[in-house]
């Protein structure tokens, strides 16, 4: 699949999880939660353990914060309420749901496909002034630069490397050249363009509706 389209069907899923009800959010995060596990993804399992501590921080948030039922059985003073327990269920099942479309995007999907479509996403942006041609190449040269960084020392991380990502990137000589190998759109790509055209148009009726 073309990598303009995997990245609209990104969008689109975050623009899903927003607008359908309970229901349907749990067999969204159903249907993805077995794409990962047929495709033996292990970068959702990893992101999900690095970020226990904010799904747990947002499920007492919104336990204890929303108004509503008390649960009476509670053993102290103060109690969650019913409505709060769903809410902070809810809201994990959309941060799951994200994180696992991202996982499948990015595990699916070369660095430079992914510029590519980047680059074509952005291209609009033009009319406004955007060099999109240096923005994509610039990021495209950053995150290589990250990987190759955090391959060399994980643990030795730190914010200081943020300057040398910089530096790195001014550093390089002008021989230094990036290129995005343009791809053809099959006709299972111009089909998912027009079903995601139709999909969007219908999601901002609603939304004005």
């Amino acid at each position: 699949m073309h990598p303009l389209v995997k990245i609209l069907s990104f969008i689109l899923v975050l623009l899903l999880i927003s607008m359908v009800n309970n229901i349907a959010l749990f067999l969204m995060m159903i249907l993805f939660l077995m794409m990962l596990f047929i495709q033996k993804n292990r970068t959702f399992l990893h992101a999900v353990r690095r970020m226990r501590w904010l799904f747990l921080s947002i499920f007492i948030i919104y336990a204890f914060g929303t108004p509503g039922e008390l649960i009476s059985s509670f053993p102290v003073n103060f109690a969650p309420t019913f409505e709060g327990l769903q809410l902070g269920t809810v809201q994990i099942e959309k941060l799951l749901i994200a994180l696992a479309a991202l996982s499948l995007l990015l595990t699916n999907s070369p660095r430079e496909q992914m510029m590519l479509g980047l680059y074509m996403l952005l291209s609009p942006f033009e009319l406004f002034g955007l060099n999109v041609e240096r923005f994509s190449a610039r990021l495209m040269l950053t995150l290589g630069y990250v990987e190759e960084l955090a391959a060399k020392d994980l643990t030795g991380f730190s914010f200081k490397h943020l300057d040398q990502i910089d530096e790195h990137i001014k550093s390089l000589s002008q021989g230094n050249i990036v290129s995005f190998q343009k791809l053809p759109f099959r006709l299972i790509d111009k089909l998912m363009l027009v079903l995601l055209s139709v999909l969007f148009v219908c999601m901002i009726y609603r939304g004005f509706a």
